[in-house]
Parts: structure tokens; sequence; C-alpha cells
């Protein structure tokens, strides 16, 4: 093959695949984003005041308002036990940043549906810095949570004291 069939065909193959990329995202893939897009807001923000209630004790509240997939196993009165316990003595909710926040159809050992996970990067007045997750389904067409867990932030290590620190000497002693 010549040289200018090469090009021809590299400008032929060029427009075919240039149509290809115009008829993936069709505007169905665009309203698809949006959904997304949107479920997430909605999710996050169902998230949000979740966190809220739990930030302001209301831990029978946020049972209430939690999916049956949390609620299987647990009755309110171990709820209301096992959060409330753990959370009072992390203290108050200081700061609280959405770190990150992901939909998806699939969660293992959960059936197919709607869901959004979020983590929150969380500072308590009596912890350190913690990581708040949550899992939020859709369910009867409204979110609600179906999954919290809560956990030490990623961060730097303690520095080791200085007796620790590599080369270092013993103090001396004092003169008597």
């Amino acid at each position: 093959m010549s040289s200018a069939a090469r090009a021809r065909l590299g400008a032929a193959l060029a427009s075919v695949t240039f149509i290809a990329a115009i008829f993936a995202w069709t505007p169905a893939a665009a309203d698809d984003e949006a959904d997304r897009n949107a479920a997430v807001a909605a999710a996050t923000q169902e998230a949000t005041q979740w966190l809220a209630a739990l930030d302001a004790h209301r831990y029978a509240d946020s049972w209430t308002e939690a999916a049956a997939v949390m609620k299987t196993g647990h009755t309110q009165e171990d709820w209301v036990r096992d959060i409330g316990t753990p959370r009072e003595a992390l203290g108050k909710s200081l700061i609280r940043e959405l770190k990150r926040a992901e939909y998806s159809t699939v969660v293992r050992g959960a059936p197919e549906g709607k869901y959004v996970t979020a983590a929150y990067l969380t500072q308590f007045s009596n912890a350190p810095p913690a990581i708040e997750t949550i899992l939020v389904v859709l369910e009867d067409g409204r979110w609600r949570i179906g999954g919290y867990s809560i956990e030490r932030a990623p961060g730097p290590a303690t520095p080791p004291s200085a007796k620790d620190q590599p080369g270092a000497s013993p103090k001396p002693k004092a003169k008597e």
C-alpha cells in the first residue's frame, strides 16, 4: 500500500473514530451522568443530615431514618447503646468535610440497587481526626443510611521521643 493510500485510510479511520465517539456520547449518556450527580448530591445531603442527628445525640432518630439493611439483626435499643457510648467519648464534632462520594449500583453483600458511599474527615473535640464512612441506599424512592463506620484518619506517625532518635545519647547525670 502506498503512503498516499495509507494516509487516506488513516484519515478515514480517524473520521469513523470521531463519529463513533459522537454516538457513544449521546444525550442518554449525559442524562445518566446528570442522574448520578443528582443522586450523589441528594445522598450526601441525607448523610450530612443524619450525621447532624448523631452529633446532637439523637441516636433513636438516626435509627428511625436508617434503611432496612442497617436495621437487620439489631434493635433500636442496641443501636442507641452501641453508637451512643463511643460517640459520646469522641466529644463534639468540630469540623466535618466531605472528602469523597461515589455512586454505585453494586455493593458487596447487598442486592443490586442505587448506592452512594460518602467519606467525611471529621475532627472531634476529644479524639484525633476520624474518617466517617456512610453507605446511603435508595430505598422506596428515598435516600436512607444503610451503613456507618468510623475509624482513625491516616496521618503522620507520632514522632519518636528524643531518647529514641538515632544518634541520641543519654542525658548526662547531674553531679551530686
